[in-house]
Formats: structure tokens, C-alpha cells, sequence
């Protein structure tokens, strides 16, 4: 019992508040952006591009070092990382709020620069929330801390996802936007009763002795430290395909799942409850499996296993071309694919861990973040004119196969990838 109850201590249930903050945007630059660009009967090619819009995610690691060492003015008396947030907690739900006026089929221009600063403050947010975690968090509260920060992260995926796609079967999108700025109006509320992190790293600013340009060199110095660290790694080169390479079936067919179960003939109610509701459940499941699974094959078996079986399970989605509209094979594909995207994804996080250096892991896995991000949002892009181009069923099959990349990486790294041990 006592260890249930330090779910609920002051500093994981702060940060498990900045998981929910930001788990709400990033489906509105994915499904969410899709389906309601799939209900105004936009092309595909059109709907698969619109995951461009995301690539804030993928070039994050740019500015990354300047959000961890600089003050904002004004909100930065709040302290450095309380100030970021709450600046890019603003900064989003004035978006929502505009989103709420702009009719996408009159301002589609509009509409794609709206998402794609969307898409800024959101990765722009991940940064500071992710520096918070590390900077407040104890040793003994790193393991819950995280725990409480993932769950919230995707209940609030489960609002943006099921629970939008629902409304939006009884509401308007103007209405559901204006609700999702006001949550996050209390969201900023309540991320300022959360305390700074007390650190002692030095925030870079410029004196009278101190010209602007030698700040900034200053802090251009401290983002090539990270890289130059960790590229002395033995095949650091073939490390960072492998995290582009990893995912690659998911990030290609994920962009266009829900135009596909839209297409299918499934109403925005039963996308929202299987894909997501029941998707969720079986996600997690995966997750919790992952680690006793890693155990006992090992970080090298299991990175093997998960990366054929990511490929495996979208040869499910033939299924439901096969029997369109059943949610009995709806509900069949879904399990095996998030059951196995639940227990991948921690794996990959782990995997993500292990390859970071301690004294630079701020900027490296904002870097690897970035990259593994690189197929869905690059790659991603091009799905559309793939399913125009292919088909449905020969879509599908192209992605399953695209897992032998990382597959034959992940064999040629072997000996690499059994030497990774996490620090002491």
C-alpha cells in the first residue's frame, strides 16, 4: 500500500499534470487532423501531407539547448522550466481557440500554418516538461514518476483521440476546439501551483563584459557537446538508422489508419471506442508486459522479436478489408497491433535510455526522439498518394515488409547492442 500511495506524492503528481499537458496536442497533428479532414472529403494525398505539418517534433533537438538555459522574461521569475511551460501551455490553447473559427475547406493555409504552430508549441512544451521530470524527480521516485507521467500522457491521447472523435459524432468542431482551449486554461492554472526544480546548472545570459554573439556562442558550444559525445560512440552512425528504422511500419501506415477505418464504413463512435478506447487498454497491457518480457530474452532477443512483429501485425488491417464494417475484426486487428506498439514502445524508450550519455542526455534523446520521429512525419507524408498509388491491400503489405531494415540492423549491431548496460 505504501508503495501505491507515492503515486500520489507532491512531486509524481506533478509531474503526472505535465504528462497530460503533453499528451492533448500531439494527436491533433495526427489521427485527429485525419479524421476531421477525411469527414470534410479531402483527398488522401492532401490528408497524408498534412502530417508535414508535424515536423516540429522531428527538429525540436534545435532548440533545444536554448529552452534549457535560458530564462523567458517575465514568466521566467516563475523559475526556468515553470516558466517555458506555462508560456507554451498559453501559447496552445490560443491556437485551439483559433482553430475554433477557421473553416478548413475556405482557409486551408490558414488551417496548415494554425497546426503547424501547433505543432511548434507542443514539441516546444515535450522539451521543458521532459528537462522538468529529469531536474525534480528523485532516484526513488524516477520509477513512479515515470509511470504516473506515461499514464496521464495517454489518457489525455484518449481524450484528443476516442473522446473527440465521439463528440464530433454529436457536437461541431468549432464547439470541441473551444472545450479543449478551456481545459487547457486549467491546465495553466494548475501547473502553477507545481514548484520549480531546484538545480545548480547555470543559466547563460550576457553581461557588459559579455557580448550578445559570445552568449550565443556560448550556448552553440554546449549543443555541439552533446552530439560530439555522443557520436564517439563504436558505430553511432548505424545506431541512428536503426532508430530511424525502427518503427518505420507504424510511422507509414499510422498516418492513414483512420481515413482507412472511416473508409471502412465505421462510425467516429466505434473508431473512438475499439481504436482507441479498447486500443488503449491493450496498449498498455503491452507496455506492462514489456518489462518481464526484456528480462528474460534479453535487450537484444526482444529488439529482434518487436521489430518483426511491428511489421507482422499491419498485415491485421487485411483483415477488416476482407470483412468491412465487422468490429469483431476490427477489435481482432487492434489488439495485435497495440498490443505489440504497447510493449515496442517501451522497449524503444528503454533502448533510447541505454544509448544516451548521463552527462549529455538532454540533447541526445532530443535528438533521437527527433529521428525516430523522422518516419512519421517524413515518410508519413507520402502515405496518401501510397494508398492512391497501391491500394489498401497492397498498402498494408508494403508496410509490413518495411521492418527488415531494422531488422538487419539490429543483427549487424549485435555485439553493440549486448554491451549497452544502463549507469549506475
Amino acid at each position: 500500500m505504501s508503495s501505491f500511495m507515492r503515486y500520489f506524492s507532491k512531486q509524481n503528481l506533478s509531474v503526472a499534470l505535465l504528462g497530460f499537458s503533453s499528451g492533448l496536442p500531439i494527436l491533433m497533428t495526427l489521427s485527429t487532423l485525419t479524421y476531421w479532414l477525411s469527414t470534410l472529403n479531402i483527398e488522401k494525398g492532401t490528408i497524408g501531407l498534412a502530417s508535414l505539418l508535424g515536423l516540429p517534433y522531428l527538429l525540436k533537438f534545435l532548440w533545444a539547448p536554448l529552452l534549457d538555459i535560458f530564462h523567458l522574461p517575465i514568466l521566467g521569475k516563475l523559475g526556468r522550466r515553470k516558466g517555458w511551460i506555462i508560456f507554451f501551455q498559453i501559447f496552445i490553447a490560443l491556437i485551439f481557440l483559433g482553430l475554433a473559427w477557421v473553416d478548413p475547406l475556405e482557409s486551408p493555409y490558414l488551417l496548415g500554418f494554425m497546426i503547424f504552430l501547433l505543432a511548434f508549441a507542443s514539441a516546444s512544451q515535450d522539451i521543458v516538461v521532459d528537462a522538468y521530470r529529469i531536474d525534480y524527480l528523485d532516484k526513488e521516485n524516477q520509477a513512479y514518476g515515470a509511470s504516473g507521467y506515461l499514464f496521464m500522457y495517454r489518457i489525455a491521447m484518449l481524450f484528443m483521440g476516442a473522446g473527440v472523435l465521439m463528440l464530433s459524432d454529436r457536437y461541431s468542431w468549432s464547439f470541441i476546439f473551444q472545450i479543449i482551449a478551456i481545459l487547457m486554461g486549467i491546465i495553466v492554472v494548475l501547473t502553477l501551483m507545481i514548484p520549480e526544480p531546484k538545480t545548480k546548472e547555470t543559466v547563460i545570459t550576457h553581461s557588459e563584459n559579455e557580448s550578445a554573439s559570445e552568449a550565443l556562442l556560448r550556448v552553440l558550444n554546449r549543443f555541439i557537446e552533446g552530439f560530439v559525445h555522443f557520436f564517439q560512440r563504436e558505430r553511432a552512425l548505424w545506431f541512428l538508422l536503426l532508430v530511424v528504422c525502427y518503427k518505420l511500419p507504424d510511422a507509414v501506415s499510422g498516418v492513414m489508419v483512420t481515413n482507412f477505418y472511416y473508409e471502412s464504413g465505421f462510425t467516429g463512435t466505434q473508431i473512438g471506442l475499439v481504436t482507441k478506447v479498447y486500443g488503449l487498454i491493450a496498449t498498455l497491457v503491452g507496455a506492462f508486459l514489456a518489462g518481464a518480457i526484456i528480462n528474460q530474452l534479453g535487450l537484444y532477443k526482444s529488439l529482434i522479436i518487436s521489430a518483426i512483429l511491428i511489421g507482422v501485425t499491419n498485415l491485421g488491417y487485411l483483415l477488416i478489408i476482407a470483412y468491412p464494417g465487422s468490429t469483431s475484426m476490427l477489435t481482432v486487428a487492434i489488439s495485435a497491433e497495440n498490443f505489440i506498439s504497447g510493449f515496442s514502445s517501451a522497449l524503444f524508450i528503454m533502448f533510447l535510455g541505454l544509448l544516451c550519455d548521463r552527462n549529455a542526455s538532454a540533447t541526445q534523446y532530443a535528438l533521437l526522439s527527433a529521428l525516430a520521429a523522422f518516419g512519421l512525419r517524413i515518410l508519413g507524408g507520402a502515405s496518401g498518394f501510397m494508398v492512391e498509388g497501391l491500394g489498401w491491400t497492397d498498402f498494408f503489405i508494403m508496410t509490413a515488409v518495411l521492418f527488415i531494415p531494422s531488422l538487419i540492423l539490429i543483427i549487424m549491431l549485435r555485439p553493440q547492442i549486448q554491451r549497452l548496460k544502463a549507469p549506475e
